[in-house]
């Protein structure tokens, strides 16, 4: 068989002129050929090396991200095995929640401190990126990018110090399409169920290179198809419970006729007892301590804090002055509407003597007066319309000084370091006054999935509903009030889950050391229940939710 050529050697020269010297040069261009050849193949071999030890990692990462079915552990494998397999220095895993992303897992990391300032920026900047639904985003330094994409950008690469930065989404192929013809160029198919993302990072300077993107592709597809087996197995019914038994020693034990009687009889007493036996039904919540007469101390105008004249702890009586503002502006105004009507009134006393000198007996005399009323007459109407700014512009002087709203004790702490000589806002909180001395209610927050309980056992009961708490600094006494008002809509709490407030009454002068926002543990008493109702609803809810969609 001929030798398969690998490559075109091409020598441009003068034709040697002697037959000897042509011999000659034929042995030279072989030795050439046979050179190159040696070069090509080794090449080749050295191209197929790279290639095998690429198909080894990307054989160990495929084997170890699909080797759990945890979501933690999935996404920390993605993490540190795709970190290696692309070469890059940090690789960032991103759960998909709603329309936002979560930080579950970086490479080199081991646990994701929510809190930092870098991790809610960088959630911040893939949750933009990906809202434009791309098949990838990189980083380009040349191209200019929108507001949306721009600010939170460089808002994290603030903090990351990030060269480069690429963002590909994970992403689940729902069903095969026919369409041969897509390219990674294209929009994302709707085929497609993004679950995540990935962000590729360097800290230092890096030529764009091909193979990098292949590579940063190919984990994208596998992670994303592993951590959709993850999060699709961790959200089937019961996992929790099915997961310990699966790992459970009964599970490998026989059992007998005799034992599986056995165990029928207790599950069969056990059920008896936790249907028969009433016990209390009470709805947990959270709350704090405030008292009834109670008002915020808002800025009336943009100005700067001038004094402040109370100090926390202080009472204060109703109309007493807590803080003054002063706004330069405002003052520069005012100062020039009073020296515009102290212009207007000279010029005014000023007619009114030229008015006096006039000959009664001379010619031009009339029409003289006849100007002068003019004059004056729009004179006046001047000086009353810089009156009316006067009057104005004096009551929003008054206005920046800042009286209690009622009798009661100042509340806030640190009001000289907080406010004086800073600008503030109109509109903007600066302090709160209450009447400790009057009636007190609990504030209490119950989560919107509970407040059913709570509205049915009111519609039974034809007194209010009696409501047990206990102070965090004092978990040894347990107090009581009553339901006094509750909310008819619910509004998401800090955490953006929705809540419904509920007001309770209590009798302020039986607890001890009341402080304004002090944290209790409230419990509402919703009448009884079964004692398996009191222990299991929560999973009866979940199976009612879950499978029979009720």
């Amino acid at each position: 068989h001929p030798t398969p050529q690998v490559g075109l050697l091409e020598i441009v020269h003068h034709p040697p002129r002697a037959f000897s010297a042509q011999e000659g040069y034929v042995r030279f261009i072989s030795a050439l050929c046979e050179i190159s050849e040696d070069f090509c193949q080794h090449s080749q071999l050295e191209k197929l090396r790279e290639l095998e030890s690429l198909w080894e990692q990307f054989e160990r990462f495929s084997e170890h991200v699909h080797l759990h079915l945890n979501t933690e552990q999935t996404a920390f494998i993605i993490a540190n095995e795709g970190r290696i397999l692309i070469d890059c220095d940090r690789l960032s895993v991103l759960q998909k929640s709603g329309k936002s992303y979560q930080l579950i897992a970086a490479s080199g990391v081991e646990s994701i401190e929510r809190r930092s300032e870098t991790v809610q920026r960088l959630e911040s900047l893939v949750s933009a990126i990906q809202s434009l639904r791309r098949p990838y985003w990189i980083m380009q330094a040349e191209e200019k990018y929108p507001p949306q994409i721009a600010e939170p950008l460089h808002a994290y690469l603030d903090l990351a110090g990030s060269r480069a930065l690429m963002i590909f989404p994970l992403s689940h192929i729902i069903h095969e399409t026919s369409d041969d013809s897509a390219n990674v160029n294209t929009n994302v198919d709707n085929s497609q169920l993004t679950v995540g993302a990935i962000v590729i990072e360097q800290f230092h300077e890096v030529p764009s290179s091909h193979t990098m993107l292949e590579r940063s592709l190919a984990v994208s597809r596998h992670g994303g198809t592993a951590l959709y087996n993850s999060l699709q197995f961790e959200s089937f019914p019961f996992f929790p419970l099915l997961k310990h038994w699966s790992y459970s020693p009964l599970r490998k034990k026989q059992l007998t006729v005799r034992k599986l009687l056995m165990a029928a009889l207790i599950l069969a007493v056990l059920s008896a007892v936790l249907i028969l036996t009433p016990a209390d039904f009470k709805i947990e919540g959270t709350g704090s301590l405030q008292p009834v007469d109670q008002q915020n101390v808002f800025a009336t105008a943009d100005g700067v804090v001038d004094q402040i004249l109370v100090r926390q702890g202080e009472d204060v009586t109703t109309g007493s002055t807590l803080i003054t503002l002063r706004d330069s502006d405002l003052e520069l105004e005012f100062s020039r509407v009073r020296g515009e009507i102290q212009t207007t009134q000279k010029r005014l006393a000023v007619i009114q003597a030229a008015r006096l000198e006039l000959n009664p007996t001379d010619a031009n005399a009339l029409q003289q007066a006849n100007r002068l009323t003019a004059e004056q007459e729009e004179l006046n109407e001047r000086l009353k319309s810089l009156n009316e700014q006067s009057t104005l512009l004096k009551n929003q002087q008054e206005a920046l000084t800042l009286k209690s709203p009622l009798n009661g004790e100042v509340l806030t702490w640190d009001l000289q370091e907080k406010l004086l000589a800073r600008p503030v806002q109109r509109g903007q909180r600066l302090l709160t006054v209450a009447d400790l001395k009057g009636p007190w209610v609990l504030k209490m927050e119950v989560p919107d999935s509970e407040i059913g309980h709570v509205l049915e056992a009111q519609r039974k009961s034809k007194e209010p509903l009696p409501v047990s708490f206990l102070l965090l600094t004092d978990p040894d006494q347990t107090y009581q009030g009553t339901i006094e008002n509750i909310a008819a809509t619910a509004e998401p709490d800090a955490d953006g889950k929705p809540v419904v407030q509920i007001t309770v009454r209590l009798d302020h002068e039986t607890i001890k050391g009341l402080r304004p926002g002090a944290s209790v543990l409230p419990q509402i008493d919703c009448g009884t229940r079964s004692l398996g109702y009191v222990w299991l609803r929560r999973l009866f809810e979940t199976v009612q939710r879950e499978l029979f969609f009720f």
